[in-house]
């Protein structure tokens, strides 16, 4: 059996990312302070999403406020999308990176343009209905304070990672079957496993194949995928281990990556 027969599990009821912040982080475990270091100097592919100008990154259509251009993350991270590739070599794939440490104020001009968008897509819905909706897509720094492990977002630690397919011989990126930050039900991970269960697609589609294929290589070297959004995973940070909890797998009872402010230039 190959990653491209293993259905991505399908959940209508997953936590969401305003379900994390009351997991402990243990700012005494020795990876606490595991350095910041760019994915791309040690080979692994990617261009920062949001950093973009060319008006290639929808729904932005240009630089979001706030974006750094390097690909940040934990340093064991690198070494992890080192062995996804790896393993992604046979299938003739190799990863590519979207986005990964993101400054806080990158993080609070996602959540002001989302809950524009949803404001004008849900017109009758009130605040508290609102945060809800894009809290599932994300993360609220609107409380951040670098002192309370309860405002911290995922991507502020440097152990959530966005990423997508890339064909190793043409460089073109894989058919995930919507573009990043589509923040949509498409977006979701079980997405074509709904239509291939309902009968709409066969199981050959290149769209539901792809994306069993980055979740299961991911996966099988020890990253979580927060089921609302197919590029995104986690690597102990308190997303990873909601979702572990949630998941059914052995528990953890802390997270080991906490905040770390921008790097130095």
């Amino acid at each position: 059996m190959t990653a491209y027969d293993c259905p991505i599990p399908m959940h209508k009821s997953a936590p969401t990312a305003g379900n994390y912040h009351d997991i402990p982080i243990d700012a005494r475990d020795p990876r606490y302070a595991e350095p910041l270091v760019d994915a791309r100097a040690y080979g692994i592919a990617g261009e920062n999403y949001y950093a973009r100008t060319d008006a290639r990154n929808p729904p932005y259509r240009e630089a979001v406020p706030g974006a750094v251009r390097d690909l940040w993350c934990r340093e064991s991270l690198v070494d992890m999308l080192f062995a996804v590739n790896e393993r992604l070599a046979e299938y003739g794939a190799e990863v590519y990176v979207w986005d990964a440490y993101r400054p806080v104020a990158c993080q609070q001009a996602l959540w002001d343009f989302f809950w524009e968008r949803f404001r004008r897509e849900m017109p009758h819905a009130g605040d508290a209905e609102l945060a809800e909706h894009v809290r599932r897509y994300v993360s609220d720094p609107r409380r951040f304070d670098r002192n309370d492990r309860r405002t911290w977002p995922a991507h502020a630690t440097g152990a959530a990672v966005d990423l997508t397919l890339r064909d190793l011989r043409t460089r073109e990126l894989l058919d995930m079957g919507t573009h990043f930050d589509d923040m949509s039900a498409v977006s979701h991970s079980d997405y074509f496993e709904q239509l291939l269960h309902g009968g709409r697609i066969a199981d050959d589609d290149a769209r539901l194949r792809n994306r069993r294929l980055l979740h299961w290589a991911m996966q099988a070297q020890g990253f979580i995928n927060y089921s609302y959004e197919c590029w995104h995973f986690d690597f102990g940070d308190q997303m990873y281990v909601m979702m572990r909890n949630y998941l059914g797998g052995d528990p953890a009872p802390a997270a080991w990556y906490g905040y770390v402010p921008v790097p130095a230039a």
